[in-house]
């Protein structure tokens, strides 16, 4: 316990340290009240009456009001220590463009976080070259949840029961078809740039369902061979007792709800640890360094709080250990890895 602490202590003091170097370069509302801070950011003209903050501090969700960004948003705001309210943003539309535009649209003064996640951060500019924004005009500050993997699931008829046996048939050379959330989402870049390196795309029929709720129903039913998962969203139908089959990760780790499962990365495809589903708080460029720092600190104060911890396992939202808190500067490159992987695969899927 004393060893966890003392590295919580230096995570958070380094993430202080390079966020400091590092930063500057309809719709549902609703308020979540904070507690109180004892410290706040003087202002950077050296007037400690406007020492931020000292206004409600918004954060915008691009989605819906019950989807999962927006949980776990809520979930870490209801164990954040801060001087001020907080008022959760909801503002959906346009694969979750719209909110991001709309957050970038306002000062980059800290009293906006943008709540980012793979669509409408990665996957939507690349495919969308109206909207105003990029990867590169968010200061990423931390990621609020632990990443989620992508495993590949395969239907009972079949008869797979383990890593070895899936990776067998897909080397087979049979054909099969593949059921996927969305055609340009986390789960087909993953499931893509695997079965590019093992060399059987031409093998593959794509079939594209709306949401993982109608993958689910039709992987359960027998339509298709093979389903992308997230493997949060597939442990947590396997602990209620329905018959998932998880065959592999799609990553180069495994994913801690499977830990029997084989990664991709032992299979030797390569490239896809920064292949990860995230969810991350991040500030317009141009926000000044010291705010930037503060809201870090806070932020991964409350995301590896007991609270919280204790709402992502009862959540499947994965519990976070030490090497989840990364800084922004690590987050950051990894969503632009990310983003290399995604244009790569949707490049050869004739997207781009």
């Amino acid at each position: 316990m004393k060893n966890a602490k003392k590295f919580l202590a230096m995570a958070l003091a380094l993430s202080m340290v390079l966020s400091l170097a590092a930063c500057g370069g309809g719709s549902t509302n609703s308020g979540t009240p904070a507690a109180s801070a004892a410290g706040s950011v003087a202002a950077s003209s050296g007037d400690t009456s406007s020492a931020y903050p000292n206004d409600t501090i918004s954060f915008v969700v691009p989605y819906a009001a019950g989807d999962g960004l927006d949980l776990s948003c809520r979930a870490m705001l209801e164990n954040i220590d801060l001087p001020v309210n907080t008022l959760v943003e909801n503002i959906s539309g346009g694969s979750g463009t719209i909110g991001l535009q709309d957050a970038f649209g306002r000062e980059a003064d800290g009293y906006t976080v943008a709540i980012l996640s793979n669509g409408p951060t990665i996957a939507q500019p690349l495919l969308n070259d109206t909207l105003t924004y990029t990867l590169e005009d968010w200061e990423v500050l931390t990621f609020i949840t632990a990443p989620v993997l992508a495993v590949l699931g395969c239907n009972k008829s079949l008869g797979i029961t383990n890593s070895d046996e899936m990776r067998q048939f897909l080397e087979s050379g049979k054909t099969f078809t593949v059921g996927v959330p969305s055609m340009s989402g986390f789960g087909y870049v993953a499931a893509a740039a695997m079965f590019g390196q093992m060399g059987i795309m031409d093998n593959v029929t794509w079939v594209s369902y709306d949401g993982a709720p109608a993958l689910y129903q039709a992987y359960l039913s027998g339509e298709i061979d093979f389903a992308t998962f997230d493997d949060n969203f597939a442990a947590q139908y396997a602990a209620a007792g329905d018959d998932v089959t998880v065959g592999v990760v799609m990553n180069d780790t495994r994913s801690q709800y499977f830990p029997d499962v084989a990664a991709a990365g032992e299979w030797g495809v390569e490239g896809l640890g920064a292949n990860i589903g995230f969810k991350a708080a991040a500030v317009k460029k141009g926000t000044p360094a010291d705010v930037c720092a503060y809201l870090t600190e806070k932020i991964n104060e409350a995301v590896v709080s007991e609270g919280y911890q204790n709402w992502c396992r009862d959540n499947y939202f994965g519990v976070l250990s030490e090497k989840d808190i990364y800084t922004g500067e690590e987050a950051f490159n990894m969503l632009v890895e990310l983003r290399e992987t995604n244009r790569t695969v949707l490049t050869a899927a004739g997207l781009l």
